[in-house]
């Protein structure tokens, strides 16, 4: 009985021992944390990194270092169950047009910012789409790719922007094409940026370059190498210190929109909300369960850049799978192109932009 009393007092006495001994660590400010790995590979900050007020995140840049793969094309039990969505005239596709589109009227009628925008795209529009004022600012900068590779990216915002981290920002991209992108700064960006919005266009490498397939099977387009560069850049807007994930959005047309919606389906967490123009059909095979960001599909029936049915099975994709209550939209245009009526155009620019203003939390300023 003494023996037994006698380890309990050298087991508690240890015991008290050692928890001085931690406490005197953490007042002595020089922990030993074991970081661990959130996401990204970027360190989350420990139980004793807390305790102590460390700051987890190194001011050095962190680069986004995963890239993502091409997913190969799998077998749906029963086939694809969309498929009918690319008989475009059939009856059924029809009525689901009508359907969709009258649900998205619906919502964007309701959008509180939607009036100033059409009224302010409409002024822009009619002073020829010129800005010549000094109180924008767009910056011309280099990120870095997932392999170190430099890309240029421009970065536009007001003067008085604050880098707080925490503004709403979009980021377009595009690959080269032999001819240099048009000016950043029209009429649908200076809206945006008047609304106190940043907005970024980052190349990425192209994403249209064979690969080899299976054995056997045709060479596909090498579209990770774009898919990877787009979260890069992504990251960079972040690591700048301009906006952070809940106010990221994607923004495209043509190649850019596709490659948008193949960025919400691989990594749905990464943005605060997308307005893409479909995706490929590889990148449609996504999983359950999942919550995607506030989307907002545009794409036309005819004269478009893409396959119309690259938009409509993507909506039908993540309207079925969404596990959450952010709205998945499609806005579906009759025509698109040069003969299209600036007034069409127009209203697609404001549905747009108030989606964007109403799930980044935009504001026009006073």
């Amino acid at each position: 009985m003494a023996r037994s009393r006698g380890l309990r007092r050298i087991s508690l006495a240890a015991g008290v021992a050692s928890l001085l001994a931690g406490c005197a660590a953490i007042m002595a400010n020089r922990p030993t944390p074991v970081p661990g790995n959130g996401p990204l590979g970027v360190p989350v900050p420990t139980a004793t990194q807390i305790a102590v007020g460390a700051n987890p995140v190194p001011s050095a840049p962190r680069m986004n270092p995963f890239s993502v793969e091409l997913r190969p094309r799998t077998t749906v039990p029963g086939g694809n169950p969309y498929a009918w969505l690319q008989n475009v005239h059939s009856g059924r596709t029809r009525h689901w047009i009508f359907t969709e589109n009258r649900a998205t009227r619906e919502a964007m009628a309701v959008l509180p910012q939607r009036a100033w925008i059409g009224t302010r795209l409409a002024q822009l529009e009619a002073g020829g789409g010129r800005y010549a004022g000094d109180d924008v600012v767009v910056e011309h900068v280099l990120y870095l790719g997932p392999d170190g590779a430099r890309l240029p990216m421009e970065i536009a915002h007001r003067r008085d922007l604050t880098r707080d981290g925490n503004q709403p920002t979009l980021l377009t991209v595009y690959h080269p094409t032999g001819k240099p992108p048009g000016p950043i700064l029209r009429p649908f960006v200076l809206v945006w940026l008047e609304m106190g919005g940043v907005y970024a266009r980052a190349e990425v490498r192209n994403g249209l370059a064979p690969m080899p397939g299976a054995s056997g099977a045709p060479w596909v387009p090498d579209r990770a190498i774009a898919l990877s560069d787009l979260f890069a850049a992504a990251q960079s807007l972040i690591d700048r210190h301009y906006t952070r994930r809940e106010r990221l959005g994607l923004y495209g047309r043509g190649f850019g929109g596709l490659l948008a919606g193949a960025a919400i389906t691989g990594r749905p967490d990464f943005f605060g909300l997308a307005l893409p123009t479909g995706t490929w059909d590889e990148y449609r095979q996504i999983s359950s369960g999942t919550c995607y960001p506030p989307t907002l599909i545009v794409t036309s029936q005819y004269g478009g850049d893409i396959r119309p049915w690259q938009g409509y099975e993507l909506a039908a994709v993540l309207q079925a799978e969404q596990l959450c209550r952010h709205p998945v939209l499609i806005r579906i245009d009759r025509d698109e192109g040069q003969g299209e009526p600036a007034a069409e155009r127009r209203e697609r620019a404001v549905d747009q932009l108030a989606f964007a203003a109403r799930w980044l939390g935009a504001q026009p300023s006073p």
